[in-house]
């Protein structure tokens, strides 16, 4: 296990470098610097911008700049926003990660709170009206993209209804008092990834019923949530929880367009704002974060799969 760790986190420092390396070029590549690009609606001479390069150190060599970056990254430090003055990446981001993963969190457990029970209803009731029902239902939200999905509910709820107001996210995440401003926002995000759930969930469940040792147990007279959740589930696990790492990753990454849909002041909509900025400190940031997210929910994934299934081991 150590041995595989060790691995693991070694591949993961080499997949950020070139995460890294990769973003960097990408960012220099695009044209229009971050002064530039914001000197025509400030009304900023060129003496201004180019003395603006100048203390930020974007004039230096490309390598110069990648190498420095990457010296600020090892110390954990991004620099200074180029579109807020004086305020620094890392403290821009830690207000913005919040919200985030709030959604985030109220969205996961929408998936797995009705994705799965959904989706062991189907299986046990195959080929009923419960299992057509629920075919249907994932059926449709699936084939829905969830930004669609979040205008359908904002003209329902906030301008047929007006039971919300449409800009939800406002002050989302600063109390408890705000986190009913997230539940819209949560079921847009998530409804795909529980509808997907569900499928996956209904199909191992129904492999699963159909071993010999589910028979064994219905014919030794088990209750039936000892037979559908001890011995059931417990088994369709190892396909579900594949699916789980993922989803909690892309609810935490994906919700760019849902944040700038409802204006949620997350980490999502803050990033779609410094790439019109060239806040390259910003992107650079988020970037990783995301990157950073998506490697450690796998990880944590492959370390449960013995816990689920005592025949899978980690090498």
């Amino acid at each position: 296990m150590t041995t595989y760790l060790i691995r693991r986190v070694l591949w993961t420092v080499v997949t950020l470098f070139f995460i890294s390396l990769i973003t960097f070029v990408l960012m220099h590549t695009v044209p229009g610097g971050p002064f530039e690009v914001r000197a025509g609606d400030r009304g900023a001479s060129e003496s201004f911008i180019r003395a603006a390069e100048s203390y930020y150190g974007l004039n230096d060599p490309i390598p110069e700049q990648f190498v420095r970056m990457l010296g600020n990254l090892l110390q954990g430090d991004l620099g200074l926003s180029f579109s807020q003055r004086g305020q620094r990446v890392t403290d821009l981001m830690l207000d913005k990660i919040k919200p985030s993963f709030i959604l985030g969190a109220m969205s996961f457990a929408m998936v797995v709170g009705l994705g799965v029970p959904l989706g062991i209803l189907a299986a046990v009731r195959r080929n009923t009206v419960w299992d057509y029902s629920a075919l249907g239902l994932t059926t449709l939200l699936a084939a829905i993209p969830h930004f669609v999905l979040a205008f359908i509910m904002l003209l329902v709820f906030a301008v047929g209804l007006g039971v919300v107001d449409v800009r939800l996210g406002k002050g989302f995440g600063d109390s408890l008092a705000s986190l009913p401003n997230g539940i819209l926002p949560a079921v847009a995000l998530g409804a795909p990834s529980m509808a997907l759930l569900s499928r996956i969930t209904r199909g191992a469940m129904v492999e699963i019923l159909d071993q010999d040792y589910m028979r064994t147990a219905r014919a030794k007279g088990l209750s039936s949530s000892a037979i559908y959740i001890r011995h059931g589930l417990r088994n369709a696990m190892i396909p579900v929880l594949t699916l789980l790492g993922p989803i909690f990753a892309g609810l935490i990454t994906g919700s760019i367009i849902i944040e700038s849909i409802f204006g949620l002041p997350g980490i999502g909509a803050a990033f779609v704002t410094s790439i019109h900025q060239r806040d390259y400190g910003m992107i650079m940031g988020t970037t990783l974060f995301y990157a950073v997210i998506i490697m450690t929910v796998n990880l944590i994934v492959d370390l449960i799969y013995p816990l689920v299934d005592p025949r899978v081991r980690v090498t």
